[in-house]
């Protein structure tokens, strides 16, 4: 944790070079804290107002963070495929981290869930706050990507769609197969 919040201070005074530091130590670790937490966040935001059981909780959690896990995986390296072809030397590995870290943005969405739940009037507001937590989690990516890489914006922007296509792919059969498995559970 503390090395976790030294990288964000680090980060937030020169974005570049907080990068580096998590990329040199291996974050794996804060990688899958982000992609925790934006299971965490799925699970909030999809199954507010259910009477969900513990398992039930663990269970969606699970899956989602694993769904979480290969879709970076795919993303990353489809990413840093993407880089390779235009010219710049990419790391997967480093790729993995950048998206992991921004899964901590979608910790938002647990905070408007919770807010939903607690004053139901502004429940409507959720699904706006789903697209804005998602632009910020893109604009985040997009920058980090031209700022590490030292590519134009157009650059980023078309390595993080070329991933989105097997990610998506991705999603779907994962979809497919939760809902295969609640189907033989339940």
């Amino acid at each position: 944790m503390q090395q976790l919040l030294q990288a964000y201070y680090l980060y937030m005074r020169n974005p570049r070079e907080g990068l580096r530091v998590l990329f040199s130590s291996r974050a794996y670790g804060a990688a899958c804290a982000g992609y925790l937490l934006a299971a965490l966040a799925a699970v909030c935001v999809f199954n507010a107002g259910d009477s969900l059981g513990v398992f039930a909780f663990l269970f969606k959690t699970a899956v989602w963070f694993g769904t979480e896990l290969v879709l970076g995986l795919v993303m990353a390296s489809c990413a840093a495929l993407f880089l390779d072809f235009s010219g710049k030397k990419a790391s997967p590995a480093e790729l993995f981290i950048l998206i992991g870290t921004a899964g901590f943005i979608k910790g938002l969405l647990i905070a408007a869930s919770v807010v939903a739940l607690a004053w139901p009037p502004v429940a409507f507001i959720v699904p706006l706050c789903v697209l804005v937590v998602l632009g910020l989690q893109l604009g985040y990516l997009l920058r980090n990507i031209s700022r590490m890489w030292e590519v134009s914006g157009w650059r980023a922007c078309g390595a993080v769609f070329f991933c989105a296509l097997p990610a998506v792919g991705g999603a779907v059969l994962a979809g497919l197969f939760i809902i295969w498995g609640l189907v033989l559970l339940f």
